[in-house]
């Protein structure tokens, strides 16, 4: 065993015996995950299909596999091919290692379909989220973004205590769809930008209300806010309901003003979503530069380190106070890439400013998977360090306890 990876080994071990804030989920409550349809295919949604859409499969071969109450054969029989063209994805890697765990096989095959799927229905019953967060993950809380059957975003957890409210994804109001989207949270019809205004001022203070402690929502291209353009362009989109404006727009920085302004006035983390999704573009850390700047007061936690603009997000962590880096989703992106970020940031970013770990995963079982791989990429990064001379092997173990547990604990004030 080389140096190097005695420094690993003995990391990792320190790692694993490590309590942990997950910063980043979005679990339905346990009450009513246990409610839902489960086989072996559960261990495959979310993030994995969208690798099948990238490997060519269609959308109604897809919803035959997750969403379709076909024998569960014939779901196996659509779902192989292309489960074996994803299957050196890190998606499916995470859902591999939690699949071992949690119900004894590391892959499905023609042989264990129907038993993955008959022991995943026997571990649905009260005391999953224990079992799997507390006692396999050794979680001492998740921050959650999440909602019910009806997909409605939840600010509260009554019956969870492993999950801490952060309010979920808040639609940036760019059409007439988005803008009326907040009339269940008003409690009557947005005709105004001044609705709009009091509808943001109000999540925020729903979320403080219920325990929570952050609000989400995409990064975009703010600037000042203009009352008088606000009402212009909200005028256009009451009359045109089928209009899109730009992410950057005068509506937009109206509603993130007060938004920000009641964020800094109860003291929650501003949860920004970063790089990966969507029009990944619309998405560049860097859009954030404006909110950043005229907001001091604010802790904005950037999630995903920015991926694919990586460097763009470490450069604001490295230069502005009030910017965290968070490695949330990180691990399964690439645990290339989530090395290679670490170890630059291990460089550039205060290291009280790096948040360790987030799960970002809808289904329990598989934060388990993500974690292995999140504590592998860390002893790597942290060792590579210690090699290099840049700090002696108790200072990264330090700085390991500090990533996953102090850093988010002190950040959102846990």
């Amino acid at each position: 065993m080389t140096i190097f990876e005695g420094n690993i080994q003995a990391i990792h071990e320190e790692i694993e015996k490590m309590t942990i804030i997950d910063t980043h989920e979005h679990l339905y409550p346990e009450r009513e995950c246990l409610k839902f349809d489960a086989d072996a295919f559960m261990m495959f949604r979310h993030y994995c299909r969208f690798d099948l859409i990238a490997a060519g499969m269609k959308e109604d071969k897809i919803k035959i596999v997750f969403d379709s109450d076909a024998p569960l054969m014939q779901r196996w029989r659509e779902f192989k091919p292309y489960y074996e063209a994803i299957s050196n994805s890190t998606y499916v890697q995470s859902a591999h290692i939690a699949m071992e765990r949690f119900y004894g096989e590391n892959r499905l095959t023609d042989g264990n379909v129907e038993i993955v799927t008959q022991r995943i229905k026997d571990a649905r019953k009260p005391g999953l989220y224990a079992n799997v967060i507390r006692d396999a993950c050794n979680i001492e809380t998740c921050l959650n973004q999440g909602q019910n059957r009806e997909e409605k975003p939840l600010f509260s957890y009554p019956d969870d205590p492993l999950l801490t409210p952060v309010s979920n994804w808040i639609n940036n109001p760019r059409a007439y769809e988005s803008v009326a989207g907040y009339a269940d949270l008003l409690g009557r019809d947005v005709g105004s930008v001044e609705d709009l205004v009091d509808a943001a001022r109000l999540h925020v203070r729903k979320v403080k209300k219920h325990g929570g402690v952050g609000i989400k929502f995409p990064v975009f291209p703010m600037s000042y806010p203009d009352m008088a353009e606000a009402k212009e362009a909200f005028a256009r989109i009451i009359k045109d309901k089928t209009l899109w404006l730009p992410p950057e727009n005068p509506i937009a920085n109206v509603f993130y003003d007060a938004l920000l302004r009641e964020a800094q006035e109860q003291d929650l983390v501003a949860c920004i979503h970063t790089g990966y999704w969507f029009n990944y573009r619309e998405l560049n850390p860097s859009h954030g530069i404006f909110m950043f700047d005229h907001y001091p007061d604010v802790s904005f936690d950037l999630y995903h380190v920015g991926y694919p603009y990586v460097r763009e997000a470490i450069m604001l962590g490295k230069s502005r106070g009030n910017v965290w880096m968070n490695m949330c989703w990180t691990y399964i992106i690439s645990p290339h890439f989530a090395c290679d970020a670490l170890t630059e940031m291990l460089e550039m970013v205060p290291w009280t400013k790096i948040i360790g770990f987030g799960g970002d995963y809808a289904v329990a079982e598989k934060i388990y998977g993500h974690l292995v791989l999140a504590r592998r990429v860390m002893a790597k990064a942290l060792a590579t360090k210690v090699c290099d001379g840049a700090m002696t092997l108790d200072k990264a173990i330090s700085l390991a306890h500090h990533m996953l547990y102090q850093n988010p604990k002190n950040l959102y004030k846990l």
